[in-house]
């Protein structure tokens, strides 16, 4: 059989109707399906919003001209998302509810998996990888996030999903076929306006043509090709985003190789751990290990399963980014490679036995992990109510209140804990050495802390006012995620 020649995986019966067996695990996969929304649901409701996705609220609430305007000169993101999101938030719907809708879409995500590794693999395989998922610290931690990852990991599976199911069903006739490369393409399409490392997925889904399915070369480049077309008004403002992408996490820089080695944590068990040594340190190496044995064990004889090939683009991205200088190290541009490492890990179970001790108490340990982001406060995002308490109850009509870090201001704004309040809120690292001089006319100034890093790194905006003013009060509301920790500084002169 030559390399393009068509792969039948063993489920499948040459010339005629799939075989499998009977579906003795359906109940199985429910039960999986279920354990995945209460993973997403509890933290859905009981974790407080994040300042992205109070960013990505404040955005969608501007008129649609204004809205597009901002996404095209300040974020480094197609516009696909906010215009979802837009309509909702106009009429009013609950941030709980949209928090609702994003975990279903994660539930989404975690049968699309278990579909397309069933497409390539065993009932068996498929199930462990929809635990796997189901139960994944960091798809749990982005899957209820009011931002694109989500839908993004969701039009991923989809498109996976749908060349799978035409590399591997020889028995479509000529209409259905046809649907399914029309889906393919709408899904490629709808990618490349939900998140730019859509490139990474096409360009590994067309390498795998290349190298393994050359007879479906013709159709994939024209589906894409179509894509690219319909694509093409956003080439403009993907070139004017182009430069800013990246360079919003400066803290990686001069540190490539400890935040290679912490990314493997960081996408998949150890997710927002950057900057806790200790817990940075074992989950990444944990992690590590899980790949390196899931791929000994899954990757020999499965090079033309499309469910492994989801891992490709992760490394496309890392390639990418090293290439072009851009810090791209961040847990969330990796969640496809979470969702791989979930597929891999189906199939190495599999091969080892599905009633494997070891596999057993791996799970249980994944598990536990995932119900400590899914259940434990101290792994949730910073707690925003939290400071705004302090603010509404102790702030004075007049008080100053200075960000060292801007983007808490759209979280409080929400919980209108700044109203009546001049605000300073520092975005840029020229912008600190200006903060004294600014605070000077008020007697009474607040300091927000919260991922100085990337602004303040060397806390001076801290130190500036307690050289001038006296610290009168502070509130500390710490996580066991260093970037979702919040502090809050009273200064009075």
């Amino acid at each position: 059989m030559g390399e393009a020649a068509l792969y039948v995986p063993p489920l499948l019966k040459m010339g005629g109707a799939k075989v499998r067996p009977p579906q003795s695990s359906a109940w199985k996969l429910w039960a999986v399906l279920a354990l995945a929304a209460i993973m997403r649901v509890v933290p859905a409701v009981r974790r407080p919003l994040q300042v992205d996705e109070a960013y990505a609220l404040h955005v969608a609430s501007l008129p649609i001209a204004h809205m597009l305007h901002a996404i095209a000169t300040l974020d480094v993101h197609p516009p696909l998302f906010w215009l979802v999101l837009h309509p909702l938030v106009v009429i009013g719907v609950p941030d709980l509810a949209l928090r609702l809708c994003m975990a279903a879409l994660g539930v989404g995500c975690v049968a699309l998996l278990a579909w397309l590794v069933r497409l390539w693999h065993s009932d068996t395989a498929a199930l462990i990888a929809a635990f796997c998922a189901a139960v994944m610290p960091s798809l749990i931690f982005y899957d209820i996030t009011i931002r694109m990852y989500v839908l993004f990991d969701c039009f991923t599976l989809l498109s996976f999903a749908l060349l799978s199911f035409l590399c591997t069903r020889d028995d479509l006739s000529v209409e259905q076929r046809r649907a399914a490369w029309w889906g393919w393409t709408l899904c490629t399409v709808l990618l490349l306006y939900t998140q730019y490392l859509a490139f990474t997925v096409i360009a590994a889904q067309l390498l795998y043509i290349v190298l393994l399915r050359r007879d479906a070369l013709v159709r994939s480049l024209a589906g894409t090709a179509a894509a690219c077309v319909l694509w093409l008004p956003q080439l403009p403002i993907f070139l004017q985003q182009l430069p800013r992408g990246g360079l919003a996490f400066p803290f990686y820089e001069h540190h490539e190789l400890s935040a290679l080695y912490e990314l493997a944590g960081q996408a998949t068990i150890g997710v927002q751990t950057h900057g806790a040594a200790y817990m940075a340190l074992w989950t990444s190496l944990v992690a590590w290990l899980w790949f390196a044995g899931a791929a000994i064990i899954g990757l020999p004889g499965n090079r033309r399963s499309l469910a492994v090939w989801l891992l490709v683009p992760a490394a496309i991205t890392l390639v990418y980014g090293l290439l072009a200088h851009k810090l791209l190290f961040v847990d969330r541009y990796y969640l496809v490679f979470a969702l791989g490492l979930c597929a891999l890990t189906g199939i190495a179970v599999q091969r080892l036995g599905a009633r494997s001790v070891a596999g057993a108490v791996a799970g249980v340990a994944l598990a536990a992990m995932g119900a400590l982001y899914a259940f434990d406060s101290d792994y949730y995002t910073a707690d925003w109510p939290g400071v705004a308490g302090v603010l509404k109850a102790r702030a004075q009509t007049g008080d100053l209140i200075v960000f060292d870090q801007g983007s808490p201001y759209f979280a409080l704004n929400r919980l209108h804990a700044l109203d009546g309040h001049p605000l300073i809120l520092v975005f840029r690292r020229a912008d600190v050495a200006h903060i004294p001089k600014l605070a000077r006319p008020f007697h009474r100034v607040w300091l927000v802390l919260f991922q100085s890093g990337p602004v303040d790194p060397q806390a001076r905006i801290l130190h500036d006012l307690a050289a001038v003013y006296h610290p009168a009060g502070y509130w500390e509301y710490l996580r066991r995620l260093p970037a979702e920790g919040a502090s809050v500084v009273l200064f009075v002169r």
